[in-house]
C-alpha cells in the first residue's frame, strides 16, 4: 500500500514558510462552530478551516480547505465517550495518517508530543502557563532536548477588541525547512489550543 506522500497535495503552501497566522473568522455570537483563515507572514490567504459540528460525532473535527475550497488534511479528536482519549489523529482526505498529537497534563498547564505518521515522537509544546492581558506563548521543542524551535502565540488583542469580539488569534512560527507534514501537525495543535481554551471558558461560565 502507498504511503503518504514526501508533500501531500495541498500542503505545498507550507514549502519555505516560517509562520503562519491562525484568525478566527468568527461572523457572530450565536455561531457554534469555529472557522479560521490561515495566512502566511506576508497576510497571504492559504487555507480556511470549519470546525464540523454533530451531535454524535467526535468532540472536535475540522476539515482545513484551500482556498478553491478543496479538503486538504483535518484533525479529528474522538468522542468524550472515551475520556481517557487524548490522541488527535491529523489526516490527508484519503484518511491516511500526517501523524498525531498526543496531550499531556502537568501541574497548571497542558503540553502535547506531535507524532509522525509512524508514531514517532517528533516535536513537543509545552503549555503556556499563566498570563493576564499579554501574549500566551507555547514553546516547540525538539522531542529529546529543549532546544526551541518555534512557538505558538496565542496573541492579546488588546482590551477594547478581547471584551468586544470572542474571535481568537494564533501566530505559530517554525523552521521554514521543517517537513510539511510536522507544520501541518503544529497549525492542527493550535486549532486543539483553541479548542480547549473554548471549552474551559464554557465551563467557567456555566459555573458561575
Amino acid at each position: 500500500m502507498a504511503g503518504i506522500p514526501l508533500i501531500p497535495p495541498g500542503l505545498e503552501h507550507f514549502l519555505g514558510v516560517d509562520k503562519v497566522h491562525v484568525k478566527e473568522t468568527r461572523e457572530s455570537l450565536f455561531q457554534s462552530y469555529s472557522t479560521f483563515d490561515l495566512l502566511t507572514a506576508d497576510d497571504r490567504l492559504v487555507y480556511r478551516a470549519e470546525e464540523q459540528r454533530d451531535c454524535c460525532g467526535p468532540r472536535f473535527d475540522i476539515r482545513i480547505r484551500d482556498i478553491q475550497g478543496y479538503d486538504v488534511f483535518n484533525a479529528l479528536l474522538p468522542s468524550d465517550f472515551c475520556s481517557c482519549e487524548t490522541r488527535m489523529v491529523v489526516s490527508v482526505p484519503t484518511g491516511m495518517p500526517l501523524g498525531y498529537i498526543d496531550r499531556s497534563w502537568g501541574s497548571l498547564t497542558s503540553s502535547f508530543t506531535l507524532l509522525t505518521s509512524l508514531g514517532e515522537p517528533s516535536l513537543k509544546v509545552h503549555g503556556g502557563g499563566w498570563s493576564f492581558m499579554s501574549d500566551k506563548n507555547y514553546e516547540i521543542t525538539a522531542y529529546n532536548d529543549n532546544v526551541i524551535l518555534g512557538v505558538i502565540t496565542h496573541v492579546w488583542r488588546g482590551v477594547r477588541k478581547e471584551m468586544l469580539s470572542s474571535k481568537d488569534y494564533y501566530t505559530i512560527q517554525f523552521p521554514s525547512d521543517l517537513d510539511v507534514k510536522i507544520k501541518a501537525l503544529l497549525v492542527a495543535c493550535a486549532m486543539l489550543i483553541d479548542y480547549l481554551h473554548r471549552e474551559q471558558r464554557r465551563q467557567s461560565n456555566n459555573s458561575s
